[in-house]
């Protein structure tokens, strides 16, 4: 078989303006920094953002026409691929009967369900339009049931932009919300007791991604999870677990599953909503009947449980639950971790690969990522090259080294071969560009 010629271009530089190497398009003047979402401006990685036209199975199709194997995935929504059949049917059968019917319809309860039956800790759910939502309404319902005000979470977690979760990520929190909120290393158990053992009887709440996937894919250490349980069962604080991107992607009941730990509430999105925007609340009903209407903890929204949304939801979680696809990805996933590695040793080039199932990132360096400290302590601009040059050769990865690649099961063993040997090129280029 022809061994196709990867050539390697020098990277535009990570610290280039995004305006120096704008798109020819008139996003800049509409759009804000030309994106709806920071991380698609590319400034991690340099050189102008992808606009997309199309998108199908594994593949995206910029508006050139360029097509690019995809492992952005939607940030992890797509674990189906880009509009699987499935839910484009469903999407159709629900258009043709309605859009916006403005109350409860049947779908609303469908998809709960099929949540609960997965995820045991999840007796009644809570639709929302975003996870960010379903977060921040999680911390709320916690306050409102503790009649406690401060909050624990972790550095590196991300949890959406609800004002007392945004933390470092931007201005605009006022500094009375932002004392109620308290940072402890994630993967560090005693920093966390320290906390508890002075605010423990403050406290409302510990939300945390179970698997961290806004630093790059973290997975907790032995014993971390459970002791997170422990110290929040003996304070009184509610135990949140954040799976918007781990729910459904790491196994059919989640990571509580798959780590055998059960939170107290825990907040879904991507997977869920079948590629349509989404977001859910679930707990016990002991815990979820503090909601609004039959409590006193506020929470609503025009576009709560839309039907095109819960279409898409239930014919995607119908869908796994017959295929079954998580063992195929784990293997699919251990397949190119073990080649990557095997590439990049080849190159003289230390990386670290954290994978949990089908969820990994690349770092650059030579020590193993625990917390958010050790990944940005990794080598950016070596990322950067080797994004940029996956994407010169049809390969699109998050242009960012703290988010997560993603596989789906419309992704082929050939696919997952041409990305080992295009980052053989780029590892190989990174040798000769930066030395030992």
């Amino acid at each position: 078989m022809r061994q196709e010629r990867v050539v390697v271009k020098r990277p535009h530089p990570v610290s280039a303006s995004y305006n120096e190497h704008r798109t020819p398009n008139n996003e800049l003047r509409w759009l804000v920094g030309g994106v709806n979402s920071p991380v698609r401006a590319f400034r991690h990685t340099g050189g102008s953002p992808v606009l997309l036209a199309a998108s199908g199975g594994a593949s995206v199709i910029d508006v050139q026409g360029r097509r690019y194997t995809d492992f952005i995935m939607g940030w992890g929504a797509s674990i189906l691929g880009h509009r699987p059949a499935v839910v484009c049917a469903a999407l159709a059968r629900t258009l043709r009967q309605t859009l916006l019917p403005g109350l409860t319809h049947p779908l609303e309860i469908e998809l709960a369900r099929r949540i609960g039956e997965a995820v045991p800790s999840v007796e009644q759910v809570r639709f929302t339009t975003s996870g960010t939502e379903a977060c921040l309404t999680a911390v709320r319902l916690a306050r409102g049931i503790t009649r406690r005000a401060k909050i624990l979470m972790f550095d590196g977690g991300y949890h959406g932009h609800g004002e007392s979760l945004i933390g470092h990520h931007g201005a605009g929190t006022p500094g009375a919300l932002a004392a109620e909120t308290l940072r402890a290393p994630y993967n560090d158990l005693l920093a966390a007791k320290r906390i508890m053992a002075r605010h423990g009887g403050e406290l409302a709440c510990i939300i945390l991604e179970p698997v961290t996937a806004n630093v790059g894919v973290i997975a907790p250490t032995a014993g971390y999870l459970r002791g997170l349980r422990d110290l929040a069962s003996r304070d009184g604080a509610l135990l949140i677990f954040d799976e918007v991107v781990t729910g459904f992607r790491l196994a059919r009941g989640g990571a509580q599953a798959l780590y055998g730990v059960t939170p107290d509430l825990t907040t879904f999105g991507k997977i869920i909503g079948g590629g349509l925007p989404i977001g859910a609340l679930g707990g016990p009903r002991d815990l979820m009947r503090h909601l609004a209407p039959e409590g006193h903890v506020f929470h609503a929204g025009t576009f709560a449980g839309h039907p095109l949304a819960m279409a898409a939801g239930i014919a995607t979680l119908d869908q796994l639950r017959a295929r079954a696809p998580y063992g195929r990805l784990e293997q699919a996933g251990a397949r190119l971790t073990r080649a990557l590695a095997k590439a990049a040793r080849a190159a003289g080039v230390p990386i670290q690969i954290n994978r949990v199932g089908s969820m990994m990132t690349v770092f650059f360096t030579d020590r193993p990522v625990r917390n958010a400290a050790d990944a940005r302590a990794t080598r950016r601009e070596a990322f950067a090259q080797w994004a940029q040059t996956l994407r010169s050769h049809g390969i699109l990865i998050p242009p960012s080294p703290f988010e997560a690649l993603f596989l789906s099961t419309a992704h082929t063993a050939g696919e997952l071969d041409r990305f080992v040997r295009v980052s053989s090129a780029a590892f190989q280029a990174l040798r000769h560009t930066e030395g030992p």
